[in-house]
């Protein structure tokens, strides 16, 4: 089995880079494919909390490569010129060492506005695609998970986006979930051919004559998780506000619950599936590479399942 090389943002996320690398070592200890991590970011940090959990974790010290960085990001800089200007912060270094093909995929749980620009430009678009997009694999009642993107990469989207993302969505399912002819829906707020944004309206004709593709029409929010479909389209606006109102369900359900705590237990057992940090990160789709974005809030445990998710796409590309 070969080895695999992730970077890891190390600076990234809302807890700092401890929470970060107890992840990545939770992730090493727990997975059965074996990977070198490459640690971005404050290499004095870096290498204090790796000392600190050495005794705890038990981990390989050899397994673990700190590249220290020394810009930092402020909230004020524009966002799609970071990579530019910021070549040496932990979130650009990160993708760099794919580029220089030191790695072979990236995990950051940070902006995605410059995660997004930094992808793209220096790894490039996949098949001349238009944009990347951010892709969501949840939960339905269905046998299989439905493919949701764009999830937050691309606010503002014309027919072509939508369009190539339809493609991405059904190429990723066909590739990774084994799907062979991914059922296509475009997200709208009805059935009817009327309804709908014209943006919409003029993509769903266009993906009437997209013949690769088993598109059926327009889906509503509440048929995402109904197993309806295998991959549901749509703007990042409204993919992000779908996923984390999902997300949130999860946290309602605990929070509504918490004086029954024997129901609640059994409940949340049976809705696992909707806890986000089970899925850890999102991949970019549309680029040369592999690149997931982790969410900012990630724990440990949601970054040690990032870290999983990277390695099985790169296993599930192996296959291909």
């Amino acid at each position: 089995m070969n080895t695999k090389r992730v970077s890891i943002d190390a600076q990234s996320g809302d807890f700092g880079a401890e929470v970060i690398i107890r992840g990545v070592i939770e992730a090493k200890i727990l997975t059965h494919h074996p990977f070198i991590a490459h640690l971005c970011g404050d290499g004095p940090e870096i290498e204090r909390v790796l000392t600190g959990l050495k005794e705890e974790l038990e981990y390989d010290s050899s397994e673990f490569v700190i590249h220290h960085c020394k810009d930092t990001i402020s909230s004020f800089e524009k966002r799609s010129r970071v990579w530019r200007t910021h070549t040496d912060s932990s979130i650009v270094k990160c993708i760099t060492l794919q580029k220089e093909n030191l790695v072979d995929a990236s995990v950051s749980a940070g902006d995605t506005a410059i995660l997004t620009s930094a992808a793209l430009f220096m790894l490039g678009r996949k098949n001349d695609l238009k944009r990347p997009a951010l892709a969501a694999v949840v939960p339905t009642t269905g046998k299989k998970p439905v493919l949701l993107l764009d999830v937050g990469a691309n606010l503002n989207c014309r027919t072509e986006h939508l369009v190539s993302f339809a493609c991405m969505g059904d190429e990723y399912m066909r590739s990774v979930f084994n799907v062979s002819s991914p059922r296509v829906a475009l997200l709208n707020i009805g059935k009817e051919p009327s309804k709908g944004p014209v943006v919409i309206q003029e993509a769903a004709k266009a993906l009437d004559e997209q013949c690769r593709l088993l598109f059926q029409g327009y889906i509503e929010g509440n048929r995402v998780f109904s197993g309806d479909a295998d991959v549901v389209v749509c703007d990042g606006f409204a993919g992000n506000v779908l996923l984390k109102t999902c997300e949130s369900f999860f946290a309602l359900t605990a929070s509504v619950l918490e004086n029954d705590p024997s129901f609640l237990n059994c409940l949340i057992k049976k809705m696992e599936i909707l806890n986000p940090e089970n899925y850890g990160a999102v991949p970019f789709l549309g680029v040369k590479g592999i690149v997931l974005k982790a969410h900012g809030g990630s724990s440990s445990h949601a970054f040690r399942n990032a870290v999983h998710t990277a390695l099985r796409t790169l296993e599930s590309k192996n296959d291909h």
